[in-house]
């Protein structure tokens, strides 16, 4: 059975709207930013990956057990495998109020 794309956006609308957004500078804003530039005023781009649904579930119940963003949970556990991570890096981004 062919879904239309109407559909398709009307169900994926209702997915999104309870996701969590991060502030993040538009993809073709991005320009490369040398590595001694400061955490606050490099460029964040966007990264994704995929998980399959349950894993998306336990990393959301684990960040939230740990009352983290599934971001900052993220970056912490990149962080004990080496990547350098600020205090910045680990904030709430998401908008408030």
């Amino acid at each position: 059975m062919k879904k239309n794309l109407q559909s398709v956006a009307a169900s994926l609308s209702a997915v999104a709207a309870q996701l969590p957004t991060q502030h993040v500078q538009p993809a073709a804003a991005a320009r490369p930013v040398p590595v001694e530039a400061s955490a606050s005023t490099e460029l964040v781009v966007q990264f994704s990956f995929g998980l399959r649904k349950s894993q998306r579930r336990e990393l959301q119940r684990l960040a939230a057990d740990a009352d983290m963003t599934m971001r900052a949970f993220i970056l912490s556990a990149l962080k004990e495998r080496g990547l350098t991570v600020t205090e910045e890096d680990l904030l709430d981004l998401r908008r408030k109020g």
